[in-house]
């Protein structure tokens, strides 16, 4: 394969229960690039591992072959799509271009909110919960998901051909209807469902599913005994 297979194999950290880290590993799977996975979370002792290569401690972080360290599941698309030329996910150009863009840009508006609400529930005890700051992200997430479904004809976002649009959206439905059941079952958004199912069933995905959960064992507990946390 290409550069990166040359000079050894690269190296991914971060736990595939984290949805950035998810949609980097599927997409290493479907351009057939082979690598490590280290699967670092940043909470906990595996914190100061990450800030050692990455100055805020987040993930996911792909080693290069020769060394050199990414950081950003964004950036590491980029070049992976580079890796991948004619094969990428994302379109090198023009309006299908703008297109993926435009709804990646969507995907990771609603998904960031979706995390940060659940941050806001899983360090902070209910009683210190902003519902103001809540509720604004459960509207983000809600509007960003419903527009996301509206916008979905299939069989691809795109037409005919599967994008980093549908690899990313159905990463991230994924996530929030593991993390939210009943919030993600009541947003109605039933193409989105059929889309994450489907790709769901792959090899590049089996291959990737989440851990199993541990961020509260980690964190220690934040809710009184008897609170339970929201779905």
């Amino acid at each position: 394969m290409p550069e990166d297979d040359a000079q050894g194999l690269p190296v991914l950290y971060g736990r595939y229960a984290s949805p950035f880290v998810r949609r980097v590993a599927v997409t290493l799977r479907l351009y057939r690039i082979d690598f490590s996975h280290v699967p670092l979370m940043p909470f906990g002792p595996d914190k100061a591992a990450l800030a050692a290569f990455n100055p805020i401690a987040r993930v996911p972080a792909l080693q290069l072959g020769d060394g050199e360290m990414l950081i950003d599941s964004a950036v590491i698309l980029d070049h992976l799509d580079q890796i991948a030329g004619p094969q990428s996910l994302t379109p090198a150009a023009g309006a299908t271009r703008r297109r993926v863009l435009t709804l990646l840009a969507v995907a990771l508006g609603a998904n960031e909110k979706l995390v940060a609400g659940l941050y806001e529930r899983h360090f902070r005890p209910r009683q210190a919960w902003h519902a103001p700051w809540l509720d604004s992200c459960d509207k983000q997430v809600r509007d960003g998901f419903q527009w996301l479904d509206a916008q979905y004809a299939g069989p691809w976002f795109t037409g005919a051909a599967m994008t980093q649009a549908d690899v990313t959206v159905a990463v991230f439905w994924l996530f929030g209807r593991a993390k939210r059941p009943r919030f993600f079952a009541g947003l109605g958004c039933a193409k989105l469902e059929a889309l994450a199912e489907r790709l769901q069933g792959t090899p590049e995905f089996q291959a990737t599913l989440p851990e199993p959960e541990t961020l509260a064992s980690e964190l220690g507990p934040t809710r009184r005994p008897g609170e339970r946390r929201d779905p």
